[in-house]
């Protein structure tokens, strides 16, 4: 049986607004304000998806199990996530954006700077710079596995970009345009509505959930947890002795209170760094016997290790650039880095690319243009780039490309006579 909407929102506690009547109030506003509230043209999803959907699903929006706000807690409690994370948001706000638009047979041509799409990425918003913009991005998605812009205008109408907390974002599918919309509940509950033509919602694939992304923190979290077990032991263990080194055996049965007497005594005498190896002495005791397990046998550095092992697999960060340079070298260290790039932060920025190229800018209304990160400035690129281009001259010198294959990759306008091979 159908669960009507009104009768949904009282069950799940939403008094007389559920996401999904309060998004459908977004979007006949947007689509009053455009004129289009009679005759829109909606795109059906498919049919698969359609089925997996249910009332509460549609009325709640889906995935929001995979949006665990404890993830965000791992950025500020976890040494190695913090690293491996920081480190590849800064990498991903260091190239610049280029924009280019089709030129005539394949080419590309470079867009001038002062485009709307360039003063909007480098004016994202009043309290946002570019770097907030992709570290931001970068941070959510390395905790989340996803990242939500909420595409917004100012008083005097001009975009504006504003990245929100992928935990307090719900995805609401739709059986007929896959997705209805976006709903943001704040700190206090409030729920804001985002139609899909609002939104750009980058996200990891999940082969669990459709409309989740899959944060690389899942996978790796009981490692991570067990880095900080071994720490709080570790802190409490060198704090306060968490475990007894040994037992001290009378030949009288004490009461309690000559039991708690003892123990107030001995810490007051021994307890704490000033009052290390002071010589104890205790007339009553008759022997001391040591127990099992020492610190060294729980080998807390290794367990260390091995979680700091899985975060640099699990985000693809090798163990130098998390400062464990145990076995660090120059020339290691240099390859790591080109490691890095090469096989972590430029298929990340393909990513972005990708699914800028289809969501961003065509709802911005430039759907033939193209954005790209220029990766020329990089260092770590540089020598893969240096040995492209000798490539490509040797490629030239031997005829088998000719002067405007090797302008076209390099997105610049063709010459008249480089349609020719080179003459030997």
């Amino acid at each position: 049986m159908r669960i009507g909407e009104s009768k949904l929102a009282r069950l799940l506690g939403l008094g007389s607004f559920s996401a999904m009547s309060i998004l459908r109030q977004a979007q006949d506003e947007r689509d009053v304000g455009r004129g289009e509230w009679n005759g829109r043209i909606v795109r059906r999803g498919n049919r698969a998806a359609a089925a997996d959907l249910d009332p509460l699903g549609e009325a709640m929006g889906a995935g929001g199990g995979w949006a665990n706000p404890e993830f965000g807690a791992y950025y500020a409690t976890s040494v190695p996530v913090y690293a491996a994370i920081k480190l590849r948001a800064d990498a991903v706000s260091r190239p610049a954006v280029r924009l280019y638009r089709s030129g005539p047979e394949g080419s590309r041509l470079p867009v001038a700077s002062g485009h709307p799409v360039h003063q909007l990425l480098e004016r994202v918003n009043p309290w946002h710079t570019r770097g907030d913009l992709w570290q931001a991005t970068e941070i959510y998605l390395n905790l989340w596995g996803q990242a939500f812009w909420a595409l917004e205008r100012d008083q005097e109408g001009r975009r504006e970009i504003w990245p929100l907390r992928p935990d307090r974002v719900t995805v609401l599918p739709d059986r007929r345009s896959y997705v209805r919309g976006f709903v943001y509940r704040g700190r206090g509950g409030q729920p804001v509505a985002y139609t899909p033509d609002e939104m750009v919602w980058l996200r990891y694939f999940n082969p669990l959930e459709e409309y989740a992304g899959l944060s690389p923190l899942a996978p790796a979290r009981m490692s991570v947890d067990m880095g900080g077990d071994g720490l709080r032991f570790n802190r409490n263990f060198l704090r306060n002795s968490a475990q007894p080194d040994f037992v001290l055996l009378t030949d009288a049965q004490l009461t309690d209170s000559e039991v708690e007497d003892f123990y107030s005594r001995w810490e007051a005498r021994y307890r704490g760094p000033q009052n290390a190896r002071r010589p104890a002495i205790a007339n009553f005791i008759r022997d001391i016997r040591t127990l099992g397990l020492s610190h060294r046998d729980m080998d807390f550095i290794r367990g260390l290790r091995w979680s700091l092992e899985e975060v640099s697999r699990a985000y693809g960060v090798p163990k130098p650039l998390l400062a464990d340079l145990e076995r660090a070298t120059f020339a290691n260290i240099n390859a790591a880095e080109r490691i890095f790039w090469r096989n972590t932060i430029v298929p990340e920025l393909r990513f972005l690319e990708e699914h800028l190229n289809r969501m961003l800018l065509p709802r911005l209304g430039y759907p033939d243009l193209s954005l790209e990160f220029d990766l020329g400035s990089i260092e770590a690129m540089q020598e893969d780039e240096s040995s492209r281009v000798a490539r490509q001259m040797q490629l030239l010198d031997r005829g088998v490309l000719t002067i405007n294959e090797v302008r076209r990759e390099h997105s610049l306008p063709e010459v008249p006579w480089g349609n020719e091979p080179a003459q030997r």
